[in-house]
């Protein structure tokens, strides 16, 4: 499924938030209750950016909350992939209709 220019623009925030929070580095932990308010897509995301920053228990906590929903990493590559190019690209060029 394709997601209309607004679904990724709405999505725009959380992942510069993930991103700013690597970059700063940090053992970020989110609650129980955080983990399964996010989208399987947000949860991958956040264990691509976040990578070596997250705790044993983060990464069993979330790795958790995706078996418990039936789902995997794998099934959100491509999107996860997407929401980097789109980050990195707000990053260096900002956002195109801010004058």
């Amino acid at each position: 499924m394709t997601r209309s220019a607004s679904a990724r623009a709405a999505s725009l925030p959380l992942a510069v938030s993930l991103a700013l929070a690597a970059l700063l580095g940090g053992c970020v932990t989110l609650s129980p209750s955080e983990l399964a308010a996010m989208s399987s897509v947000d949860l991958c995301e956040y264990q691509d950016v976040q990578g070596r920053n997250l705790t044993d228990d983060a990464r069993r906590a979330l790795l958790g909350e995706l078996k418990r929903r039936n789902d995997d990493c794998r099934n959100h590559a491509a999107e996860v992939a997407q929401r980097r190019e789109e980050v990195l690209h707000h990053l260096v060029y900002g956002n195109p209709d801010d004058p």
